[in-house]
């Protein structure tokens, strides 16, 4: 029996079934006015990016370089497939997204209905899972419907639904295959004044919005910001290099004035309230993941992470640890961390403000907890925060008996 999903839900596909060996990706749809729409394919490492172009398939390249995912021709003009040999993926290529697009400047997804992606096994004709996709999109001109990603030995399936806009250019900028633009001078992003601190307070700086940046990639240097284009849908990873296990945290605000944050207790939602989820299936060593569905409801965001007790004293620093912020846009904003802090188990690397109509402002704020401080950050509702005021957040058991000597 196939299994109908919902956004944001995540299914296995071999796990159960462990001799399949082939499956078959359809896509269809609905268009009352007779738009083209073009079925794409990224294999993506563990980077999040494309190894080289051969690794994107599409109309005008219908097999992937290692031959494990091929464009199948359906003859209709509402319905595209692609064939996945799972056994045949490379080792380094961690998961398939599969999209669509339109590139016709005046059509987008608002005309469009009836989205579906199904995973069928190729040997047996068998329907394994289908995702009607939920329709609420306006002028987006691309949308990421699926993918099939590897988990602990398995190939599982996530019901993504998240539209674009820019079509498959800013898809191709996003998953790092090159694409040819016309050449336009870059605006370097502007560096804010550090503003003198108050006691025990954090803020992102409070300097006046800035243009624009039309930049693929920009990291921040400390406590600078950038103004980017907003979009719908952001997602926000945090990266590190060690096996150590460290946590992120979204603190949220919303224009109404809610507020709360989304962690590994509580996942959030991307179907209600606050539009925040965090993906709790890990599905890459050293990185965490949020996904923001609705800028429009929020106010700020501060990205924090944690470093449980049990692992003991170091440095986030040594770590490696960055948060990376994507706009889907065409814009990747990442805010690493420069400082060297071997004490803290908390801290705060990014904010983001939402209340400008057009623009985001991320911040790289770089605070950390004082000295073996359990305490969590808090975010409040006029975008400033503070560290240590909230409450212990202690990873297990063992966790709090190891902060209390007990």
């Amino acid at each position: 029996m196939s299994v109908v999903l919902v956004k944001g839900q995540k299914s296995d596909i071999t796990k159960l079934n462990p001799n399949i060996r082939t499956i078959r990706i359809e896509l269809d749809w609905r268009s009352t006015d007779d738009i083209e729409l073009d079925a794409s394919a990224f294999l993506i490492g563990l980077n999040g990016k494309v190894k080289d172009d051969s690794d994107f398939v599409f109309y005008g390249q219908p097999s992937s370089s290692c031959k494990s995912v091929t464009k199948i021709n359906t003859g209709l003009s509402t319905k595209q497939n692609f064939q996945v040999s799972l056994h045949k993926i490379p080792a380094e290529v961690q998961k398939i997204v599969f999209s669509l697009t339109i590139y016709k400047s005046n059509e987008s997804f608002r005309q469009i209905s009836d989205i579906n992606i199904r995973v069928i096994h190729e040997q047996t004709n068998q329907e394994l899972l289908c995702f009607p996709v939920p329709i609420s999109f306006t002028e987006e001109t691309a949308i990421v419907v699926g993918e099939v990603y590897r988990n602990s030995g398995h190939w599982k399936f996530n019901s993504v639904g998240a539209g674009y806009f820019g079509g498959l250019a800013a898809l191709c900028k996003s998953y790092g295959v090159d694409v040819e633009e016309p050449q336009q001078t870059s605006i370097q992003p502007q560096q804010t004044h550090q503003a003198t601190q108050k006691p025990e307070s954090n803020e992102p700086s409070g300097n006046p919005a800035v243009s624009i940046v039309n930049i693929s990639k920009i990291e921040l240097k400390k406590k600078q910001s950038v103004n980017i284009k907003k979009s719908q849908r952001i997602t926000a990873t945090l990266e590190w290099e060690t096996a150590k296990d460290l946590d992120l945290y979204c603190f949220y605000v919303l224009k109404n004035g809610q507020s709360g944050k989304v962690y590994y207790r509580d996942l959030g939602s991307s179907n209600h309230s606050p539009f925040i989820r965090l993906d709790g299936d890990s599905q890459e060593f050293g990185k965490e993941t949020i996904e923001i569905y609705k800028t429009d409801e929020l106010a700020y965001v501060l990205f924090a992470a944690y470093s449980a007790v049990s692992n003991g004293v170091g440095s986030f620093y040594s770590m490696r640890a960055k948060a990376v912020v994507d706009n889907h846009m065409g814009n990747v904003v990442i805010a690493p961390l420069l400082e060297y802090n071997d004490r803290a188990y908390w801290v705060a690397l990014a904010h983001i403000d939402f209340t400008d109509g057009q623009a985001m402002k991320v911040s790289h704020v770089e605070r950390y907890s004082r000295d073996n401080s359990e305490a969590s950050p808090m975010l409040y509702n006029d975008g400033s925060f503070r560290m240590d005021v909230g409450p212990i957040e202690f990873k297990d058991e063992e966790d709090y008996l190891n902060y209390f000597g007990q």
